[in-house]
């Protein structure tokens, strides 16, 4: 079933497709209510994305268009995840809670500095020779092929700029806040911020601005650990404004890169067709028609062929573009992320996708919930924190993305930390 054929059955069976997102928002609401901390949180976004998902197979159930197997198998991963996230208890959060004040230690707010300056020229650089090279994404056809399928630079460049923009943002915000700068510190703090929101929106992308207020929130989040409260709960009541700022700025984007296209409709669409994979492969069965293989080189094929292990032959090839061209033809390199039902099905099978969908629980719960504490209580684990809460966050959406994001943080960031830190060092070592 393809998009148009998906979206006529939900006008004609419109009270059915709200008893769904009905269902599906009280199920959600039950199952997370616990771990719910604000709407700018990036696990109340991706948490409302899955939901919106998750419809889908259920509307498909109802309008008879799924088979009972295939619903089963829905239901039995999809329950796994949630017993898997409620694993591990939720963050924690208590207004007149007894935190240590943070001491900053001048080595420490050095490494800071000199953190962000390197990161920051590092972006700002790459960005601008990434718009030489493929062109201003907000500009482009696609701008998700923007960097192509191939390899070489153009994805090391998108690698690179994935984890770079990231850490570029937090420090900006975290500059931002800090007070003690100088007024040379404070200037490219500014020209930080305004790069940006530049950057943000020539990315094209609708939420890219829904990185930054999360990026907010997590580092006023993350402040409460070292006895600062007053931004988290500022932020709090501000909380709607935020939240409108963010939807008007999703919307001047599509305006600006979706020329023909009623801005309000499209947003709808798209929130609509967060379940795509499942109205894809579940009706007629279409899944049992994806090309399967074994499961460990499945999972791990990226990584495996980088390292020279297996052939590029042996990568499989992506289920969201198998999809696509199947009910597409002549489409190539588009195609829905094949969300971890999806996922496990095809390469774990009946059985055991329930295993794989509760580890996926688990790892996102822990990092989600659990490293919050286990990281140090500085702006080093503040967006250490970030990076990887975005990572696990991508799991359920999307293991091989997730899989990349956190491979990219390990071979990239190491670098700009050890420079940082050595850096940092050579004032002490001068006096």
């Amino acid at each position: 079933m393809d998009s148009l054929h998906y979206f006529l059955i939900v006008y004609e069976n419109w009270f059915l497709f709200l008893l769904a997102n009905v269902v599906v928002f009280i199920i959600y609401y039950f199952v997370f209510r616990r771990y719910y901390i604000s709407i700018l949180d990036p696990f109340t976004y991706a948490t409302f994305f899955s939901a919106m998902a998750v419809v889908v197979p259920l509307f498909l159930f109802f309008v008879d268009q799924i088979s009972l197997k295939l619903f089963l198998s829905f239901l039995f991963t999809q329950t796994a995840f949630f017993l898997g996230f409620l694993t591990v208890s939720p963050i924690k959060i208590h207004k007149k809670e007894n935190y240590e004040p943070l001491v900053i230690s001048g080595q420490e707010i050095r490494f800071a500095k000199w953190l962000f300056i390197i990161i920051g020229i590092t972006d700002i650089s790459l960005q601008l020779f990434s718009y030489k090279l493929v062109g201003i994404p907000i500009l482009a056809d696609s701008r998700l092929a923007i960097y192509g399928e191939s390899g070489g630079i153009e994805n090391l460049l998108k690698r690179a700029l994935d984890v770079i923009f990231q850490c570029y943002v937090f420090l900006a915000i975290f500059f931002f806040y800090y007070k003690n700068k100088s007024f040379g510190f404070k200037i490219f703090t500014w020209i930080s911020i305004v790069a940006v929101v530049i950057f943000s929106m020539l990315s094209g992308a609708k939420g890219a601005l829904v990185t930054f207020g999360n990026a907010i929130f997590i580092y006023a989040l993350y402040s409460l650990r070292w006895g600062d409260n007053n931004l988290f709960f500022k932020i709090k009541k501000l909380v709607y404004k935020f939240g409108i700022i963010g939807v008007l700025a999703a919307i001047g984007i599509i305006a600006v890169s979706e020329k023909d296209t009623n801005p309000f409709v499209f947003l709808l669409y798209r929130i609509g067709q967060s379940g795509d994979v499942y109205y894809m492969a579940y009706p007629n069965a279409v899944i049992d028609k994806v090309p399967t293989m074994n499961w460990f080189v499945a999972l791990f094929a990226s990584p495996l062929s980088l390292l020279g292990l297996i052939p590029r032959s042996m990568v499989p090839k992506p289920i969201g573009f198998f999809l696509m061209e199947f009910h597409n033809p002549g489409i190539e390199f588009k195609g829905p992320n094949p969300r971890m039902n999806i996922f496990s099905y095809v390469y774990f099978g009946v059985f055991f996708s329930p295993l794989f969908c509760f580890v996926i629980g688990v790892i996102t719960s822990f990092f989600r919930n659990k490293i919050f504490y286990l990281l140090p209580k500085n702006i080093f684990g503040c967006f250490m924190y970030f990076l990887f809460l975005n990572f696990a966050l991508t799991l359920e959406p999307d293991f091989y993305n997730a899989q990349s994001a956190f491979i990219n943080i390990l071979i990239i960031l190491p670098f700009f930390i050890i420079v940082s830190y050595f850096l940092s060092l050579k004032k002490d070592e001068s006096k």
